[in-house]
């Protein structure tokens, strides 16, 4: 992103990806939206593309691309297929948490989530502990080399499937946040018991509940010293948040495409619909509103492309773009009217989907909080 726009080498990624993803992963988009597994097969052909890795250094198998295009990929595959779209944000986890592990844990299972093979999930909800991700209550207790976990996280996105975790549980219960200890955690160990939670949703994530008891798990998956968990965590959470945000912002982008396209072809009382300023102020509107949320977005990685600060950047995005890329779809939905609502309209599926993102990875109260303390200090935190 050189000055004021994208590089060269950025806008030819955007219409690789663009014209990837009408080739690969337009037909059958649809149908994948509602099942409620991960598509095994799509997350290959990311991988093969090399599109799980944009922001990856090479010797992980990666591009060594830079975060403005990791953002570009996830905005333009969300256009065609959202749920692939969020494919490509765990290899971006995965490598952030993972470089405080091993050599030996990074130079094995980085390249596996980037080329596709496995799937790796974000485990740090719990189902009495959301927001206070401090308080949780799983716990790992070291037993020679080994740690024996026991606990519940819920709500984990691809946690039905997932071949790995990246798991925080509490190495000190006594210590909050300081006794937080990440693991990257092999979900086939015995102990380990999955829950499938069929969500409104973001269906084929396989979101579900991990319970984990007595599960005995080498001190080599270990990631870092204990008590740092939570800081790895929220250290990947700034482009994650970004990440998501696009998310909303290219499915509402086509969504609102499409109503224009359908406002003009659309008569009413002898004219074009577009030519009420019902239809057409709405469409107005939405396009600043989106094209505002969208330069957001864009700011916040070009921060993190420069080493500087933007964890207040990513809070701004994540609570304010999923509000507008919500309003948008809903509004698309409601100018096509009942073809809109229809099943067999993409619009349903697009708004129970784009809702999620109103609070995954944080509500949006969580990030107004974490934008007032990068404002005033600590003193605007209410606990």
């Amino acid at each position: 992103m050189a000055g004021f726009g994208f590089t060269e080498a950025q806008e030819m990624l955007r219409k690789e990806v663009r014209n990837f993803a009408q080739k690969e992963l337009a037909q059958g988009a649809k149908e994948r939206s509602k099942q409620d597994t991960m598509p095994r097969e799509t997350i290959k052909k990311l991988g093969d593309a090399g599109y799980l890795g944009v922001p990856i250094p090479e010797e992980y198998g990666g591009q060594g691309s830079d975060w403005v295009s990791f953002g570009i990929t996830v905005e333009e595959l969300a256009k065609v297929d959202f749920i692939a779209s969020l494919i490509p944000l765990t290899p971006g986890v995965a490598y952030v948490v993972l470089q405080h592990a091993s050599n030996e844990l990074k130079d094995e299972y980085i390249p596996q989530t980037v080329k596709g093979e496995k799937i790796a999930c974000f485990a740090i909800t719990e189902p009495d502990t959301g927001s206070d991700a401090a308080a949780m209550r799983s716990k790992a207790v070291k037993d020679s080399d080994h740690y024996v976990i026991d606990g519940e996280k819920t709500s984990i996105t691809a946690g039905f499937e997932g071949d790995y975790s990246i798991m925080f549980v509490k190495t000190d219960p006594t210590a909050r946040a300081r006794g937080i200890t990440c693991f990257w955690l092999p979900l086939d160990l015995p102990g380990i018991t999955r829950t499938r939670i069929p969500h409104t949703g973001f269906k084929a994530t396989a979101a579900a509940s991990i319970m984990m008891d007595g599960v005995r798990v080498p001190a080599k998956f270990r990631v870092g010293e204990e008590g740092e968990g939570f800081y790895k965590a929220m250290g990947g959470a700034d482009f994650l948040r970004i990440g998501l945000s696009l998310m909303g912002i290219g499915l509402a982008e086509v969504s609102l495409e499409e109503a224009a396209a359908y406002a003009v072809q659309r008569n009413a009382f002898g004219k074009p619909i577009a030519q009420f300023e019902g239809v057409s102020f709405k469409i107005a509107e939405h396009a600043t509103r989106l094209e505002a949320a969208r330069l957001l977005c864009y700011r916040a990685l070009y921060l993190k492309d420069q080493g500087q600060p933007h964890t207040k950047e990513s809070s701004m995005c994540k609570w304010w773009c999923p509000v507008v890329a919500f309003d948008a779809v809903h509004d698309s939905l409601l100018i096509h009217g009942h073809v809109g609502y229809s099943e067999e309209s993409t619009f349903e599926q697009r708004l129970r989907d784009v809702m999620g993102l109103e609070f995954a990875d944080g509500t949006a109260q969580i990030q107004k909080i974490i934008i007032a303390r990068e404002l005033m200090g600590r003193v605007a935190v209410p606990y």
